[in-house]
């Protein structure tokens, strides 16, 4: 007997993954759905001996999760980067350079 329907059920379960990861609506939420999907399409790929579907979810699996590990850091953590992921606070050169102009004004 064969082993077809199981692979191909992962496979569309893996889809359907897929498919979820775009109804989702926070970052966070994506991210572990996309992960899921990984996992899943890589053991179709496994199984169903699909070297392009296994490549390609092991090559994506390591960048949700890190990825995920930057969502979930605390806000105050250090970020490994030199840029802040938080754009909507100005810097503090910013608040620096923005302070001098608004005391060296005169209106």
């Amino acid at each position: 007997m064969s082993n077809l329907p199981v692979i191909d059920a992962i496979g569309f379960a893996a889809a359907g993954l897929v498919l979820a990861t775009f109804c989702m609506r926070s970052m966070r939420a994506l991210r572990w759905m996309a992960i899921a999907s990984n996992l899943a399409f890589i053991a179709y790929g496994y199984l169903g001996h699909l070297a392009p579907v296994l490549l390609l979810h092991m090559l994506l699996l390591p960048v949700n999760v890190y990825r995920i590990t930057q969502l979930c850091r605390p806000r105050g953590a250090p970020t490994p980067c030199r840029h802040s992921t938080r754009a909507t606070e100005p810097s503090a050169d910013a608040r620096t350079i923005l302070s001098k102009l608004l005391s060296t004004s005169r209106i």
